[in-house]
């Protein structure tokens, strides 16, 4: 964490985080919630800041920590293999482990960058969680379940990505974000990240400018609209769309749009 500003503090998880502890019965959530204490680190940051070095907390981590839970806040993961990179995306409820993913991978010449995009909150599930918790299996269990759901996610962001269309691969990303962190309104589902025409770009696999038209069309198109910053709204009109069985091959079929 060097070079950015942070801080520490302890917190009942079981209350930032209802649902870990959802399958408790009351008595037990209350003994639980004593247990469950853990340190909340808030890293401070945004998209054109620096890049988060993880390498403090490899210092301290071992093998019997659970790994860190993004509690609040959104960073991003990219991988670099020569020019290329694909990125992925971690917000609340996602779990990471930077000293496992983080390693060399010598003689291939590959680059591992995080990124803060807003101030994050990480909770620190180390061993002493661990051990203080095992009374309650079902909360490692709502954990594991949190990380299938990111390979789940994951694999088919990886999907979307091979997609012709660039405004194939922005809208159908949107959907796999709704599903993860959006809101049902009356309009549609509103999705409250702080996402730029540059971060958009690089986790669908697409330069800037070419995310930028993809976006602009699906907003002429009435089915993608940012009614204010870091506010996206996927309308009513784009959910019908994405539920229609021939969606995905009208929009590989238009004419322009190609994903460059």
């Amino acid at each position: 964490m060097a070079n950015r500003d942070y801080t520490i503090e302890v917190v009942d998880l079981l209350s930032i985080d209802p649902d870990l502890g959802s399958a408790l019965d009351p008595h037990d959530l209350e003994r639980a919630r004593v247990h469950a204490r853990v340190r909340v680190v808030r890293i401070s940051g945004s998209v054109k800041g620096p890049g988060w070095d993880p390498q403090p907390v490899r210092q301290f981590a071992t093998p019997q920590w659970l790994g860190l839970l993004v509690v609040n806040g959104l960073m991003m993961r990219c991988v670099s293999v020569g020019p290329r990179s694909a990125c992925e995306l971690f917000g609340p409820g996602d779990l990471v482990r930077p000293w496992d993913a983080d390693g060399e991978y010598e003689p291939l010449s590959i680059e591992l960058q995080w990124r803060i995009l807003s101030g994050v909150e990480l909770a620190v599930l180390d061993e002493a969680f661990a051990m203080r918790t095992r009374e309650w299996p079902s909360i490692t269990s709502r954990l594991m379940g949190r990380i299938a759901t990111r390979a789940r996610t994951l694999a088919l962001t990886q999907a979307i990505s091979h997609l012709n269309r660039a405004d194939s691969r922005v809208i159908f990303f949107f959907w796999l974000l709704a599903e993860r962190w959006g809101v049902v309104t009356p309009s549609g589902i509103t999705i409250e990240l702080p996402l730029t025409h540059e971060v958009i770009a690089m986790l669908v696999g697409v330069r800037r400018p070419t995310a930028t038209i993809a976006i602009n069309r699906l907003g002429s198109d009435g089915l993608l609209l940012r009614p204010k910053r870091h506010h996206w709204l996927l309308t009513r009109e784009a959910i019908d769309f994405l539920r229609g069985p021939a969606s995905l091959k009208s929009l590989e079929n238009s004419v322009g749009g190609s994903a460059t």
